[in-house]
């Protein structure tokens, strides 16, 4: 490099330094062309050699360096030339000495695969000869009764006995002369620390004990499999090894598991091989394992969603296949971290428990049992990260687009709920208990969430609404009906008819839209006061007033239930007993299909419902039949039953199955060794099947979490 001239200024806040400490040369400082540019003079001259813009130099004055820029730009010249006439169909270099030496068979070498290689054994090749597990034990003690090793390591988050089986397989397995047999001690990537034989006469060290059957992970893709990693960022570029965190800092990468003690990794640190680019990565990052193949890939114990980079540590597969089902349905971070806390003590208990017990159990042994190292600070000196730490990690891990798929489980799921299509019917409801979910609900405007269930119970649409108005979840409304597998013949609402002129101008009259049975029901028994003595009778007599069960299916169940095919064998006084308690709807429903009554005879068997529960009547043609509740005093309805009553009659026509009652249910066949016989039917009214998931919506998310955390969970239980 050539020296600049100038006199050595000096540095200023915020200079960059060079190698030696100098100012780096600045264009805005140093160059007269970028410096009167900056102020507005123009200055005719050319640029400063060590500036970018000269167009010579590019700023670089290295000879070699401009000869090779030169060179490239020659031979990008001469490949981007077309072929003169006389070049074309040239048999200038096809003389018959190049034919021959063409077509000579080649010798082909086969190379053994690594992969078959790979056993794991206890015994090792160490300097020429063939050693034992308690050569490594022998090894490590050594390493870790030594006073420098130990003040050299005292601030590692590596248990010491860890880094000196880690320094102990660098120096004689890795690069010492087993490192041709190196397949013969790792699976894969990993090394699993070997037991040590216990025999008489003879003492274990606690410090090797303490590390035996945890795993040295040695992640290097050139070197264990062969590969060519490509630059992820560049596209261009291949990346090259540089040197491990164990061998720059003597730092060992942990991964903690929700089966034991965390596994630890010597990383190796890449660097892309493109000039242009030169961008550092480590091997176990998310980029880097997405250009790995699966075969190698799978052999580190951590999915490529997880693998964030800029983290001091990674879960494992184990334990996140875990946390994937708890965080959806809890979202309780805290309790994800005890558990890997926990598989740390639980494997610490379990190993002075097996120690002390072999030198209790030899009773003539003639020396004691050494101290086994403590568990925080010894045994234990990197920690699980906290619940916050674990809800950061997963909500970085939804929305993280390094996956072999190339998408993120946000998107993913996303594009799950808006690929649900329907054929039959669906139903719409509003529910307000999810926005509790949302810390800034306020800022954010959200009262309810606006959502579609389909007959197959799947959720089609679920967005945050400000309110319940139509206008407000019309835009969805829209979308979803345009989706071209959503051709509904159906809908059920717990509103309609109002709203109806919407919904027919929305699907261009095609559907048919009707109350669902749930709301309606639920219009009369939320008036009614629960702590009743006939609260339970009004409720079974409101239900045979509204619809009943299929005549046929009603009849093979009696049947199974006096036959005792089903269950116990029941007498018919029995079975009288039974209908008037909550076991049968809860055991018997799912093999009875309902048929809602026609409208007339609804109107009708609520009135004789109503005049049956009611306590006063001022008409002597239809007397009161009901009574005071024995030990309150209190009626069973309330000033709003009579009112509900009305509006129910009223809507009675808007109650009925659009579809044949063969479409509104989905029939499950029973066992072919199946002693009754009877049919199995899942309704597809939808109304059932979203009101369930408004239950379980509530508890996707915790109050508190942040808005990204919550939108997360909230996709992952819907889809």
């Amino acid at each position: 490099m050539q020296e600049d001239s100038r006199p050595k200024k000096k540095l200023k806040p915020g200079d960059q330094r060079t190698l030696f400490g100098e100012r780096a040369f600045d264009p805005k400082q140093d160059c007269d062309v970028c410096k009167g540019k900056e102020y507005g003079r123009v200055v005719h001259r050319a640029h400063h050699q060590l500036c970018y813009n000269n167009r010579r130099t590019r700023g670089v004055t290295s000879a070699v360096t401009l000869q090779a820029i030169q060179e490239e730009k020659r031979l990008k010249e001469h490949f981007a030339a077309p072929l003169a006439a006389a070049e074309k169909f040239s048999s200038k270099y096809a003389t018959k000495e190049a034919q021959a030496a063409f077509f000579v068979p080649r010798q082909l070498t086969v190379k053994e695969s690594r992969a078959s290689t790979m056993v794991t054994t206890t015994t090792t090749t160490i300097m020429g000869s063939e050693t034992s597990a308690t050569d490594f034990c022998k090894a490590v003690t050594k390493k870790v009764n030594d006073a420098s090793f130990l003040n050299d390591h005292k601030d590692s988050r590596a248990p010491v006995p860890m880094l000196a089986f880690a320094g102990t397989v660098v120096e004689e397995i890795i690069r010492g002369p087993g490192k041709d047999n190196i397949f013969d001690h790792f699976n894969g990537l990993t090394m699993t620390v070997p037991a040590v034989q216990e025999q008489e006469g003879g003492v274990v060290s606690p410090q090797y004990h303490s590390i035996v059957g945890q795993k040295l992970l040695y992640v290097d893709w050139i070197k264990m499999f062969g590969l060519q990693v490509n630059c992820p960022r560049c596209h261009n570029g291949v990346l090259k090894n540089d040197r491990t965190n164990f061998s720059k800092n003597k730092i060992l990468f942990p991964i903690f598991e929700i089966d034991g003690p965390p596994l630890w990794c010597m990383v190796q640190s890449m660097v892309c091989s493109s000039y242009r680019c030169k961008a550092r990565m480590h091997a176990n990052t998310d980029e880097v394992l997405c250009q790995v193949p699966a075969y190698a890939r799978g052999h580190y114990p951590v999915e490529t969603k997880y693998a964030l980079p800029n983290k001091n540590s990674h879960i494992g597969r184990g334990a996140t296949s875990v946390f994937d089902l708890l965080m959806p349905t809890y979202g309780n971070g805290d309790l994800c971290s005890k558990l890997l806390y926990n598989a740390i003590n639980r494997s610490y208990i379990e190993r002075v428990t097996c120690y002390y017990s072999y030198y209790a159990d030899k009773k003539n042994h003639r020396q004691c049992a050494e101290v086994y190292p403590e568990k925080d600070g010894q045994y234990i000196k990197a920690y699980p990260p906290l619940g916050e730490g674990i809800r950061d990690a997963y909500d970085l891990a939804c929305s993280n687009r390094n996956t072999p798929w190339n998408i993120s489980d946000k998107e993913r799921h996303t594009r799950e709920i808006q690929s649900v299509g329907s054929e039959l019917v669906f139903a719409q409801d509003h529910t307000h208990e999810v926005t509790k979910n949302y810390y800034e609900k306020k800022s954010l405007g959200a009262q309810a969430l606006w959502d579609v269930s389909t007959e197959t119970g799947e959720i089609a649409s679920a967005v945050l609404v400000p309110t319940t108005k139509t206008r407000h979840f019309s835009h969805a409304a829209k979308q979803l009906a345009k989706r071209s597998n959503f051709v509904p013949a159906a809908m059920y609402s717990d509103t309609w008819p109002v709203k109806s002129t919407f919904w027919e101008t929305l699907f261009d009259g095609k559907v048919q839209g009707r109350l669902g049975l749930f709301h309606y029901i639920q219009r009369i028994t939320k008036t009614l006061k629960k702590n009743h003595v006939d609260h339970f009778l009004a409720v079974t007599s409101l239900l045979k007033a509204i619809y009943r069960y299929n005549q046929e299916d009603y009849e093979k169940l009696l049947s199974a239930l006096k036959n005792g095919t089903l269950s116990t064998k029941y007498s018919d006084e029995e079975i009288v007993d039974l209908k008037a308690s909550k076991l049968f709807r809860q055991r018997y429903a799912k093999y009875l299909r309902k048929e809602i009554r026609p409208p007339n005879i609804i109107r009708q068997m609520l009135d004789d419902w109503f005049d049956r529960f009611k306590c006063s009547s001022n008409n002597s043609a239809r007397p009161a039949r009901g009574r005071l509740d024995p030990l309150t005093g209190n009626r069973l309805f309330t000033s709003e039953t009579k009112e509900a009553i009305i509006n129910c009659k009223d809507k009675a026509t808007h109650l009925q199955d659009q579809l044949p009652l063969e479409k509104m249910y989905r029939v499950i066949r029973p066992s072919p060794n199946s002693p009754h016989g009877l049919n199995e039917y899942l309704s597809r009214r939808g109304e059932s099947s979203l009101e369930s998931f408004h239950l379980s919506l509530a508890h996707f998310a915790n109050c508190g979490m942040k808005r990204s955390l919550a939108d997360n969970l909230n996709l992952t239980g819907t889809a």
